[in-house]
């Protein structure tokens, strides 16, 4: 059954040093990527490359269950953004992200593949915009200083630990993330049998990329079967067809609680998409992120 992971990028990024076996720090500037992603570069940025692990990409004309968010500014949504990523060679890509709330307010949670990948961070340019809308920056955009996943991720791409966190710096009107938004709790070692709003911004059709969307109160359903083929807690599937571009898209429960992203899912099965279950390692990734600054 071919499969598609929403998102790894193929070349090495832009140089970083580590911060510890699972993190890095970023030595570009931030006003220098925030410079780089123009209105047009911001649209016309694709999905990320197809990851090596799953290939493939959704079944044509399949059904969906997600929406528009027709104003993604206001409370209960500002919180969730597109990330646009490029890489030393000039390949750009994108994934999805949400802000939690943290000591340093500045942590967006978002897929390991998009943070980590190939054996390489990815560092280039790495931007989270807020209530993204066909290329506008509304509430700014924040620069990745620091990025971080889990070990399981980053020592042998493990889909059950596929979590990737960034610490911002502040935007161009010197506001930190969490001054911007209304970012929601994280939460970890709950139950599965959670009824999750799936966020995200998927590029590939039946979408373009240009608005948030939401899967609502879509329920837990299962695992996918590779889950069980490798080490740590069983993933998670819920009903929402997303495509490429909303890997690290937010599952939320409660309304404003983080409890999951998504991180891939089948093309002859469009409608399930599965993510890692937020568990012991989430929250040591997290309480790393927020020392970071």
């Amino acid at each position: 059954m071919l499969a598609f992971a929403l998102a790894c990028l193929l070349a090495l990024c832009l140089t970083s040093a580590p911060a510890s076996a699972d993190s890095a720090s970023v030595s570009a500037s931030p006003r220098a990527a925030r410079e780089y992603w123009t209105a047009a570069r911001m649209r016309a940025a694709p999905a990320l490359p197809e990851s090596r692990r799953r290939a493939g990409g959704p079944a044509a004309g399949a059904s969906t269950a997600a929406e528009a968010i027709a104003e993604p500014t206001v409370p209960g949504t500002s919180q969730n953004g597109a990330v646009f990523i490029v890489t030393e060679s000039g390949l750009r890509g994108r994934c999805s992200g949400t802000a939690v709330q943290a000591g340093n307010r500045s942590i967006v949670v978002t897929a390991g593949h998009c943070v980590h990948d190939f054996g390489h961070w990815l560092t280039g340019r790495w931007v989270f915009v807020p209530g993204y809308r066909y290329g506008e920056r509304p509430l700014g955009t924040f620069a990745a200083e620091w990025l971080g996943t889990t070990p399981q991720w980053r020592k042998g791409e493990n889909g059950n630990f596929d979590v990737g966190m960034a610490v911002v710096s502040r935007n161009e009107r010197g506001q930190r993330l969490s001054d911007v938004v209304e970012a929601d709790k994280i939460a970890w070692g709950l139950p599965r049998r959670q009824v999750f709003d799936v966020y995200g911004y998927p590029v590939e059709e039946p979408f373009d990329g240009a608005t948030l969307q939401r899967c609502a109160q879509t329920p837990y359903e299962g695992h996918d079967f590779l889950s069980f083929l490798t080490s740590g807690p069983l993933d998670l599937a819920v009903d929402c067809n997303v495509t490429p571009g909303s890997s690290g898209g937010g599952w939320v429960i409660r309304g404003d609680t983080l409890n999951g992203v998504t991180s891939s899912g089948y093309s002859d099965d469009p409608k399930t998409t599965f993510g890692p279950y937020f568990g012991a390692a989430i929250g040591r990734l997290y309480r790393e992120a927020e020392r970071a600054k």
